[in-house]
């Protein structure tokens, strides 16, 4: 059985000395520099960008150039050229008694059958209700909001490679503990198995140490595929391979978590405030459900702005009109000034500005609903840190006890003075203090990277 461990042993340090240890900081750099969703959301980003830029775009004159070619077929252009003989009349309205040719071809200044027109239009739009300045503001709320988005992902990503990071070393103890308990298990057991051989214990001893023997055998395996699942889960984190989280010493938290445990009632809701404040300030989250009531607002805006007039300006120059592509024709051109005024559209403004205006209230309860169980979540978060550091603290005084009971105990049981089934029972709750007191040491990081999230911070 020590061959066993031995090799399980082995098989680990083989596989460790083949991956890279890196900190905390490191591999949550890792995944904001290779993430796929933080990918994802950086070209969300970009695209609302050039959104921005293309509301922008219309503040500013479009200028085209157009290209016209007509061409009629014969039967109209020979009509519109044939010669009619028109009689002619005196001032008085007396026929003269003379005729003058007359075709439409020449009074309109000459039919062309092919003809080519080419001009430049400008237009430049000067107000239409509003909306282009609103279509501007919506797309830089846009922008904000996928900027948030971006901080949002990030945060979300740090969280859980942070989360994963700690839930393997904590598996990680775990494991040293349950190593260190089959060790023990081994060695128990052979000296029943040697005091049976020679009469001085009983059978039910030695399957009682081959019982437990055999669950810390499960509970290794267990824990040696659990560690392989959170790595992979956790490299596919941060995007990158043969990694391995590198371990943390948990005794330079006891420093704060023993501040935390003695704080009185009135600190902790001096200091929660203080943490409030902060997460007001500071929460993307809080910050992208303000942005969602200023877009909201802006819609209702914009309904409103379509009862208000256009006016818009058009220039147009026309390079050439004949039956030459040469740009050599008669150049004219013209400016139209065009106001718009809506009087009456079937009601249709009036009910699109009540739906903006009931969209804008109902956001706003919307966001105050989130944003209140926003802040409750945050509170509970700030108390369950006070509780995990007591936890800490109670954990500790728990593993001293539970130590001073099993030193006792071995030397009971050396002495013969108790029973085998009650040393297993100080074993089992000697294993059961020491990783009680290992998870509450991660529950108390864990929770401080989720303060940490509510404020926008993920740094170690």
């Amino acid at each position: 059985m020590k061959k066993l461990f031995l090799l399980m042993l082995t098989l680990l340090l083989l596989s460790a000395l083949y991956a890279v240890e890196i900190d905390l900081d490191e591999s949550i750099k890792l995944a904001r520099v290779n993430n796929k969703e933080i990918k994802a959301a950086e070209y969300s980003l970009k695209s609302a960008n050039w959104k921005k830029f293309d509301a922008f775009s219309n503040f500013l004159p479009r200028v085209s150039f157009n290209s016209v070619i007509v061409r009629i077929d014969d039967d109209t252009y020979d009509e519109a050229n044939e010669i009619t003989m028109i009689q002619s009349y005196d001032m008085l309205g007396n026929p003269t008694g003379h005729f003058l040719p007359f075709s439409v071809g020449v009074m309109s200044g000459g039919f062309y059958k092919t003809s080519y027109t080419n001009n430049i239009t400008v237009q430049q739009p000067i107000f239409n209700g509003g909306k282009v300045i609103l279509g501007y503001q919506l797309a830089n709320l846009a922008k904000q909001q996928a900027e948030i988005a971006l901080e949002n992902k990030e945060l979300d990503t740090s969280y859980a490679v942070a989360s994963t990071y700690f839930g393997y070393l904590k598996l990680k103890d775990i494991q040293k503990l349950t190593q260190k308990s089959l060790s023990s298990s081994i060695s128990h057991l052979e000296k029943v198995e040697k005091n049976f051989e020679v009469g001085t214990a009983k059978k039910s001893d030695v399957l009682q140490w081959k019982v437990k023997l055999n669950n810390d055998k499960t509970s290794n395996f267990e824990i040696e595929n659990g560690l392989n699942e959170i790595l992979s889960f956790w490299n596919s984190l941060i995007g990158a391979e043969e990694n391995v989280p590198a371990e943390i010493q948990l005794a330079k938290y006891d420093t704060e978590i023993d501040a935390y445990a003695v704080m009185e009632q009135s600190e902790i809701k001096i200091a929660k405030q203080e943490f409030l404040i902060k997460v007001k300030l500071t929460s993307p989250t809080l910050n992208s459900i303000d942005l969602v009531n200023k877009m909201m607002k802006k819609n209702y805006w914009m309904a409103k702005g379509n009862f208000l007039p256009s006016v818009n300006l058009q220039f147009d120059y026309q390079i050439e009109s004949d039956d030459e592509f040469d740009f050599s024709g008669e150049d004219n051109w013209n400016l139209v000034a065009a106001v718009s005024v809506p009087l009456f559209t079937g009601g249709s403004n009036f009910s699109k500005v009540k739906q903006a205006k009931y969209e804008l209230m109902k956001t706003k309860k919307q966001t105050e609903y989130a944003k209140d169980n926003y802040l409750i979540g945050a509170e509970n978060v700030y108390n369950k840190l006070i509780t995990n550091a007591k936890i800490v603290q109670d954990r500790k005084l728990a593993l001293e006890f539970a130590e001073e009971n099993h030193k006792i105990i071995n030397q009971l049981f050396e002495q013969g003075m108790i029973t085998n089934s009650e040393l297993l029972d100080a074993e089992t709750m000697l294993f059961g203090s020491e990783m009680n007191l290992i998870s509450s040491y991660y529950d108390y990081v864990l929770i401080k990277f989720e303060i940490k999230k509510y404020i926008g911070e993920m740094e170690e």
